[in-house]
């Protein structure tokens, strides 16, 4: 059986009237694959911050702060590890049928400056809880759209930028970090 984890980092963004809100930082799937060496799956579909498959017989927060420091970077996986010690966040998705463990949690916005995305990386996204909910933006892929993400996104919004595919599970892990983070 398949073992993934996951992380949904979410940071307080200030707004032009003073306030804060919160966001998902999402990260979008590039067009080419360099650990592979070919075109990536499903280009354009976003992910939460950082998404990928443990090794065989490794440890899931070995594996997460492996895919952490490979998706992000050294320097925001080992700040973000050390300020976090043994505690992660909170496990807020968990699927059976393919064992995955996506944890979530709440940083300081000023980390993300530490932030260095791979080759593979097609950028990052900020989505708030409005955004995650409503069914105009986010158009949840399945397995049978591996190859039409690009186009899916300009049938269902007026641009790439305005429209966010996602696979369901993960839309649903995102909205579970608003639940659980949204209250405090």
């Amino acid at each position: 059986m398949k073992k993934s984890v996951g992380l949904v980092v979410m940071v307080k963004m200030p707004q032009e009237d003073g306030k804060e809100v919160l966001m998902a930082v999402l990260q979008r799937r590039g067009r080419f694959n360099t650990e592979k060496m070919k075109l990536e799956s499903y280009p354009g579909c976003c992910q939460v911050t950082v998404h990928g498959k443990l090794n065989e017989g490794e440890e899931i927060m070995t594996g997460l702060r492996r895919e952490t420091e490979e998706e992000l970077g050294l320097f925001f996986a080992e700040t973000y590890f050390s300020l976090c010690g043994h505690y992660v966040g909170t496990i807020i998705h968990k699927t059976s049928d393919e064992s995955v463990i996506t944890f979530g949690t709440v940083m300081p916005i000023d980390l993300l400056r530490g932030i260095r995305l791979g080759p593979d990386s097609g950028g990052l996204v900020y989505v708030n809880e409005k955004r995650i909910n409503d069914q105009r933006i986010i158009f949840e892929i399945g397995k049978d759209d591996k190859d039409m993400v690009p186009d899916a996104m300009k049938k269902y919004g007026p641009s790439e930028a305005a429209t966010i595919a996602m696979f369901p599970d993960e839309v649903e892990a995102v909205r579970k970090a608003f639940e659980v983070f949204g209250q405090k």
